[in-house]
């Protein structure tokens, strides 16, 4: 094996490693939040149980609440935003009478469920976190808190793979609906009868906005 090969795969177990870390210590203090509630125990007793150093834990996560939430408050995968900005005008994607790429929504749903995919919003993960927001409510209101602030992210994505400006009114709206979307989806993900993944909610909620904005309108300047 070659020495670039070496190198690749032992970057490759020090990730997996590190994933599995974080991931462990997001499980236990879940688990103890559910049984105990976020003051029942303390970040020592929490890395006693994991197996790792309060230090080890700090290199993480900066308190027990994003320990507990996760990768919902992480960045959006870079691969998949690099994809998202590729995907602009100067990739030959056609614009729409709006001014915008054609593809722009399908590829902002594609972006959002990679990030999806990250977080890992499926299966015991959920329910992990639905038992802890049962316990702690307040921490459902950081996690939308998260959600809302993603509008600004989107907005800047929007901006810079559209070529356009920042405060662009288009922009802003594209932003605002699409964000609305999907923080309506995120409160669903998490309702304890739910079944369905986070990218069928939000694909279902942009198509109910869709179906919506096509209806006719009054014209701007007609009579009400």
């Amino acid at each position: 094996m070659t020495e670039s090969a070496n190198n690749c795969q032992g970057h490759g177990l020090r990730a997996r490693k590190r994933e599995a870390t974080r991931s462990a210590i997001t499980k236990a203090a879940r688990l103890a939040t559910a049984q105990k509630g976020l003051n029942g125990f303390t970040i020592e007793q929490l890395c006693e149980d994991v197996g790792v150093s309060r230090r080890t834990f700090f290199n993480y996560f900066p308190s027990k609440e994003d320990a507990i939430i996760g990768h919902l408050l992480d960045d959006f995968p870079a691969e998949a935003v690099a994809a998202f900005l590729a995907a602009g005008p100067d990739s030959g994607a056609e614009r729409g009478p709006q001014g915008l790429t054609t593809t722009l929504l399908r590829d902002l749903l594609t972006l959002t469920s990679a990030m999806a995919t990250e977080m890992n919003l499926t299966g015991d993960h959920v329910l992990e976190l639905v038992s802890v927001m049962k316990k702690e409510p307040h921490l459902m209101l950081k996690v939308m808190g998260s959600a809302q602030g993603r509008e600004q992210d989107f907005a800047a994505f929007i901006a810079e793979r559209e070529s356009r400006p920042a405060n662009d009114p288009m922009v802003a709206m594209a932003a605002a609906v699409f964000g609305t979307c999907s923080q309506r989806a995120s409160y669903a993900v998490f309702s304890e009868e739910n079944t369905t993944t986070f990218s069928e909610l939000l694909l279902n909620n942009l198509h109910m906005a869709q179906q919506i904005f096509q209806s006719s309108l009054l014209p701007l300047e007609g009579t009400p």
